[in-house]
């Protein structure tokens, strides 16, 4: 039977225990017999069934609405979690597409970083730390808090969350409690100081965990509560280490990008640019010194006696000769100018704006130290030497194979000249 026909006859029920005391009565008078106890010992009695028949239906209503309040409770958090899920897997998504197109590496922690703040509940704050070159982390990425302020701190490694929470051991995210303790404590006093400036020292809670490349520790993403000691819990942690290993992913990515970058553009041996980039980049100031007027000098340059050395010394020999070489040569031209390695044994460097004399003058000055410099090896010294010919644009050639051609001859009979004397 349903609810609703239960309370309908629960009711037509309730009125008949109530008028049947009137019944009774009449039905005695009218066959004559005493009915004045009779009267309040029914009512009485009818009352107390019926008070004992409500109560139980109460009971029972009340079973019913209680269970119909926690189904309601359980749809509802069943609702937030999948609501929560659902951002999260919205969340991997983004990620894992700007992984597969990253034009602006800062851009994409920033994206990381607003991510981790907004998948944890409580978290009101992040930010994003990489290991630079002086073995320092440096803040590349932050939300809640003023990132000029935070670029200006560099921490040692030692200093952090992470490694005094692990005792150096950083494999999983850890949460600290009452972060303020903690950097009173392990934070060198210039450190605390700057986080004092940038006011970033009012936290709570910390999430710490650490990007890992090849199990080395590249950096470290933090999320932060400035409310409750007790804000994150074992979830939160495996959110922000799912974030951590996308980060690890990302940077072997642009990392490989900019290998392979380097090695499209770069000699792998001298470090310079490889010919194929050099042509592009000399086709592109061609063009631009032609349209604006302006001056440019083409420098072609051979290494002498190469051959030689690889003959008597061997290969490896050769391969200093040519690095320690290159080495001058980018010591003593400008950032503006472009130096390229053509062949085996042949450069060409580029120099802006300038004229023939002043290119002369700077070629003479690398001859010159390449004399004070001797190369040692194992059991020999080297002495590195070049030829060159200059060519200006645009008063030697306005075409920019003829300006190849005509710095080349002048290399050639540099190089007679040197053979010569």
């Amino acid at each position: 039977m349903s609810e609703k026909k239960k309370i309908g006859l629960f009711s037509r029920l309730g009125i008949l225990i109530l008028l049947s005391p009137f019944i009774a009565t009449l039905l005695l008078d009218i066959w004559g017999l005493q009915s004045s106890l009779l009267f309040p010992l029914l009512t009485a009695a009818l009352l107390g069934i019926f008070g004992l028949a409500h109560a139980r239906a109460l009971k029972h209503h009340y079973k019913i609405v209680d269970r119909q309040t926690q189904t309601i409770s359980s749809i509802t958090h069943l609702n937030e979690k999948l609501e929560k899920n659902n951002l999260i897997k919205e969340a991997m998504l983004e990620i894992s597409n700007s992984i597969l197109d990253i034009k602006d590496f800062d851009e994409f922690l920033n994206t990381v970083v607003k991510k981790a703040v907004q998948l944890i509940d409580k978290a009101d704050a992040g930010s994003i730390l990489i290991i630079n070159n002086d073995n320092r982390l440096e803040f590349k990425a932050a939300v809640g808090y003023d990132l000029k302020g935070l670029s200006r701190i560099s921490m040692a490694v030692e200093e952090t969350f992470l490694y005094q929470y692990t005792q150096g051991n950083y494999a999983k995210p850890c949460i600290i409690e009452n972060p303020m303790k903690f950097n009173q404590k392990f934070l060198a006093k210039e450190t605390y100081t700057k986080f004092e400036d940038a006011d970033a020292l009012s936290l709570r809670a910390t999430i710490s965990a650490p990007i890992l490349i090849d199990n080395k520790l590249y950096g470290m993403i933090n999320v932060d509560n400035s409310q409750h000691e007790d804000a994150f819990n074992i979830h939160d942690t495996a959110i922000i280490e799912y974030l951590a290993n996308q980060l690890s992913i990302a940077i072997k990515n642009v990392m490989l990008l900019e290998k392979t970058l380097f090695l499209s553009r770069y000699d792998g041996l001298t470090k310079v640019y490889n010919r194929h980039y050099f042509d592009e980049l000399f086709e592109s100031i061609y063009k631009r010194a032609k349209r604006y007027h302006e001056s440019f000098c083409l420098c072609v340059i051979d290494l002498n006696d190469l051959k030689i050395i690889n003959d008597m010394y061997g290969h490896q020999t050769g391969d200093l000769a040519l690095k320690a070489f290159s080495s001058v040569l980018r010591e003593n031209i400008r950032e503006s100018d472009i130096i390229g390695r053509y062949g085996g044994d042949e450069f060409v460097i580029i120099l802006l704006n300038t004229t023939a004399e002043s290119s002369q003058e700077k070629l003479q000055q690398i001859t010159q130290q390449l004399k004070e410099r001797t190369l040692s090896t194992e059991d020999r010294e080297v002495q590195v030497s070049f030829s060159y010919g200059i060519a200006s644009f645009p008063e030697d050639a306005s075409d920019s194979k003829e300006l190849f051609r005509t710095a080349d001859f002048r290399m050639y009979k540099h190089k007679l000249q040197q053979k010569t004397i």
